[in-house]
């Protein structure tokens, strides 16, 4: 009887180990994260909507339309960014209060998702505004990346 169950885990190790092989070696997942964009000196993380220009590799003369949108967008989402932090402290300081007043930790909670979603749908609206500008194989590789972004990568299968 041993000697049966150390054969059926023998196999099943094998099986294991096979697959584990094919997947990494043989074929790869088919999803891969585009490589970030080129560390700028300054220090902060790109946002967004430079990432996109960066990805789609727009030349000057597209660049130039799109610089007062890319500042104003810069602008709107430093505002809101700092109105996050402002709301997570206000968050911060009611865990720190005893009792938990937990009506007031959700309702600045929805209003972090309120804004969050606001700053989604504006990255969205900007972009949109390059279309205009952009030659259609950008065009297209800019949907891509979109629908890419926005469902993020694919589950993995099995």
């Amino acid at each position: 009887m041993i000697h049966v169950l150390l054969g059926l885990s023998l196999l099943l190790n094998a099986f294991v180990l096979a697959g584990f092989i094919y997947r990494s070696w043989i074929a790869p997942p088919p999803y891969e994260l585009p490589p970030p964009p080129p560390p700028s000196a300054s220090g902060p993380r790109p946002s967004p909507v430079e990432t996109m220009a960066h990805d789609l590799k727009l030349d000057d003369r597209q660049r130039d339309p799109l610089s007062g949108i890319g500042d104003r967008y810069t602008a709107a989402r430093r505002e809101r960014m700092q109105e996050i932090q402002r709301i997570r402290e206000q968050t911060a300081a009611e865990f720190r209060q005893s009792p938990l007043r937990m009506a007031k930790v959700e309702e600045l909670v929805d209003q972090v998702s309120r804004l969050r979603a606001e700053q989604q749908k504006e990255t969205l609206r900007t972009i949109m505004q390059f279309e205009p500008e952009l030659s259609s194989e950008q065009r297209m590789r800019m949907q891509t990346i979109l629908a890419d972004r926005f469902a993020g990568p694919p589950l993995p299968r099995g």
